[in-house]
């Protein structure tokens, strides 16, 4: 019967012991089980954020790839705008090549009138010829002008040109 006490009394002690611990560590199982949840928690959060940064990622890279593709354009535009007008003054250039040719003629042909003429004619031959040879000179620097037009402007002055256009603008 002693033993039998014994053991009932053993059986007992660990049947408390082991409650004993176990109500110990409800707290800890708790804390663990509320850790797992807050770390379920935050790992939804930040799947949610990453694909929203990927969303946001994407929206910007499509309206930098359409500002672009815009300023793609509107430089294609400019060239093309440039080209037109570079083509039309090249025509102008040949028209006031032309005009100049023919007033060169003129003059030559006013020149030799104006040997063989006397007094009064003479007075109106040299008239006429320094009209010509003013309108001559107005297309000379026209010619110029535009053959100026064409030519490349360094990038220096360029960019100087826009920080003065820009500075004057604001």
């Amino acid at each position: 019967m002693n033993k039998y006490i014994l053991l009932l009394v053993l059986i007992s002690g660990i049947l408390s012991g082991y409650l004993i611990g176990d109500y110990r560590n409800k707290d800890a199982r708790e804390a663990l089980k509320k850790a797992l949840e807050t770390g379920k928690t935050l790992d939804t959060e930040r799947e949610a954020a990453i694909t929203r940064l990927k969303a946001e990622l994407d929206g910007i890279t499509d309206r930098h790839r359409r500002e672009l593709e815009a300023i793609r354009k509107s430089n294609a535009a400019k060239i093309a705008e440039w080209r037109r007008a570079r083509d039309g003054l090249n025509d102008q250039i040949k028209h006031s090549s032309a005009r100049l040719a023919a007033s060169d003629n003129r003059l030559k042909t006013l020149a030799a009138r104006r040997d063989a003429a006397s007094g009064a004619e003479r007075t109106k031959l040299d008239l006429e010829m320094a009209n010509l040879r003013k309108e001559r000179d107005d297309l000379q620097r026209e010619i110029e002008g535009n053959a100026c037009l064409q030519t490349r402007v360094p990038l220096s002055v360029s960019e100087a040109l826009n920080e003065t256009h820009i500075a004057g603008s604001k």
